[in-house]
């Protein structure tokens, strides 16, 4: 429905390794918005420019589906996004449920074709499927702009230990004469409070 929703939704996103990430949910995109409505939409949209991970997700049951996607396109443009510069945009192609066996088979003969830059996923918000498969790139793309450190870390300071797994993405823990050895991944806002509180070094070093 037209405006059913202006505010957009934030929820924690629980990633395949431990890791966690801020899904923001956006109002959707609506074509033909009047002139003095504009503004305020795209206000709720500045989210999107602070993104690490752009999903663009569509409805691609939907007759309108290329069309809606350039309208979308166009009001990124207009907010300084190239959606053609790939890196920060995954496309999402949902309601594949709602598709026959013919046109869930072609449109995955489409994705696979796509360059690299610019995959596309497959899945079912209903059924679940394909979101195992998009949590994984969406962690792989966070990846590419962290650090992984390594450290080890005494047993018995539990407040330390906790702040790691609240703000780190544990990749490994074994314990050791009393001690953890750890490797964890980090942003890098992060970064230098991992190297300064617990001595880390970069990992493999």
């Amino acid at each position: 429905m037209l405006f059913a929703t202006l505010d957009p939704t934030l929820r924690a996103l629980h990633l395949p390794h431990g890791g966690k990430a801020m899904l923001s949910d956006t109002v959707g995109f609506i074509s033909n918005l009047p002139t003095q409505l504009v503004a305020a939409f795209r206000a709720t949209l500045e989210e999107v420019l602070e993104a690490d991970v752009i999903l663009h997700v569509r409805d691609i049951s939907h007759e309108d589906a290329d069309p809606q996607q350039r309208d979308v396109d166009a009001v990124l443009r207009q907010l300084g996004i190239d959606p053609e510069a790939g890196g920060r945009i995954l496309e999402v192609w949902n309601k594949i449920d709602r598709l026959s066996p013919e046109e869930r088979a072609n449109f995955r003969k489409i994705a696979a074709r796509r360059p690299p830059e610019h995959p596309c996923f497959l899945v079912s918000a209903a059924s679940g499927e394909g979101i195992d498969t998009l949590l994984t790139a969406i962690e792989d793309r966070l990846a590419s702009s962290r650090t992984t450190l390594a450290l080890s870390i005494d047993a018995s300071d539990g407040a330390g230990i906790s702040w790691l797994h609240r703000n780190a993405e544990v990749l490994d823990k074994k314990l050791h004469d009393g001690r953890f050895d750890m490797t964890v991944r980090v942003d890098e806002t992060k970064r230098d409070i991992v190297v300064n509180r617990f001595d880390a070094v970069p990992h493999g070093m």
